[in-house]
C-alpha cells in the first residue's frame, strides 16, 4: 500500500516542491518568528543579570553563614548581628527584584508578547 500524500486535495499554493504543507504567508511566518525572537532577547537582557544578582546574594549568604560564623555573629546595633542583617537584606533583595521584574514585564515583555501572539494568530488558518 502506498502512503497517502497529506497535502492531497489542498490548493496548490499550500503545497511546496517536496509535497509537504507550507505556510500561507512566509513573510508573516518570518515576522512572527522575529517577534518571538525579540521577546526572548529582551527577556534574556533583563533576566540573566537579575538571576545572577539573586544567586550571588543567596549563595553568598549561605557560604558566609557556613564558613564565617564568627563574622555573622558580629553585633551591628544592639542585639542585631550581621547574620540577621544579611538575611533581612536577602529578603529585601528578593522583593526588590520581584517588583523590578513586574515593572519590566508590564512595560516591555507584555507588549512584545502581545505582538508575537498577534503575529502568530494571523498565520492560523
Amino acid at each position: 500500500m502506498v502512503p497517502k500524500d497529506r497535502t492531497e486535495g489542498q490548493p496548490a499554493q499550500l503545497r511546496n516542491d517536496m509535497g509537504g504543507r507550507m505556510a500561507r504567508n512566509e513573510a508573516g511566518l518570518e515576522a512572527a518568528q522575529a517577534a518571538v525572537q525579540s521577546l526572548i532577547a529582551a527577556k534574556l537582557r533583563f533576566l540573566v543579570p537579575m538571576t545572577i544578582i539573586f544567586m550571588v546574594g543567596y549563595i553568598g549568604l549561605t557560604v558566609i553563614a557556613g564558613f564565617a560564623k564568627g563574622l555573622m555573629g558580629v553585633k551591628i546595633v544592639g542585639p542585631l548581628n550581621l547574620g540577621f542583617a544579611l538575611i533581612a537584606f536577602n529578603y529585601a533583595l528578593s522583593w526588590v527584584l520581584a517588583l523590578v521584574y513586574e515593572r519590566i514585564a508590564n512595560r516591555i515583555f507584555d507588549p512584545l508578547a502581545s505582538r508575537a501572539a498577534a503575529s502568530s494568530r494571523r498565520l492560523a488558518p
